[in-house]
């Protein structure tokens, strides 16, 4: 997954930082109606956010991969990409108000027809996430406590939110445009140096996609 990680972030790197071409200097293209997003209101209970998710998926929960975790604890939806999206733009913020984590902890590329992995833990706080799936990448000796104390870090300079926690990557937004996006460029590619691997100008593409969409995202 994380070669596949790569190239997509390349992509979206590249892309954000031609989007800033002129219009005078090439054609602007029409961008595609974007869906809806799938908004579900907040339940009183786990159980209840559980059959939520399940109603506007079709999807029945299962067993989350994460050790032993009880079904009462936590669920696991694989869904089409699309919906995975249109899920958490429209469900997951309300959710994790109400003390429901909803966030992606795979994700397909829609490569092969196969589904997102989506997972609900009875939490709205993303340590928890953390500590639930492992993220972690023990070769490079990053443990999942000391990424968890980088977040934390990082979170008191420039606040952010979790939607996908994976077990070798996590992918969100900053609440807003960071102060230097160039400062936090670095950080992101001292901790993850896959994000900046193998091309030279990466850094600088990672800078731009952080202050024109608020981008946060490591890989390892």
């Amino acid at each position: 997954m994380a070669s596949i990680a790569r190239n997509i972030l390349a992509a979206a790197l590249l892309v954000s930082a031609a989007s800033g071409v002129r219009a005078a200097d090439a054609p602007k293209p029409q961008p595609a109606a974007k869906p809806a997003p799938l908004v579900i209101a907040a339940p009183a209970d786990f159980a209840g956010a559980v059959a939520a998710v399940e109603k506007a998926t079709g999807v029945a929960g299962e067993k989350l991969p994460f050790g032993s975790i009880p079904l009462a604890q936590g669920r696991s939806f694989e869904v089409d990409p699309a919906t995975a999206e249109r899920l958490l733009e429209g469900t997951h913020p309300a959710f994790k108000r109400a003390g429901f984590y909803l966030f992606r902890y795979e994700r397909s590329y829609g490569v092969g027809g196969e589904k997102d992995k989506l997972a609900l833990l009875p939490t709205g706080d993303h340590r928890v996430v953390l500590r639930t799936v492992g993220t972690s990448q023990p070769h490079r000796g990053l443990s999942n406590t000391k990424l968890i104390e980088w977040l934390d870090r990082l979170a008191k300079d420039e606040p952010f939110d979790l939607d996908e926690v994976g077990a070798d990557y996590v992918a969100g937004r900053f609440d807003a445009v960071p102060k230097d996006p160039a400062a936090v460029a670095r950080r992101c590619a001292e901790i993850s140096p896959d994000l900046v691997a193998g091309r030279a100008s990466t850094l600088e593409l990672l800078a731009h996609e952080i202050a024109a969409n608020r981008t946060l995202y490591l890989i390892w």
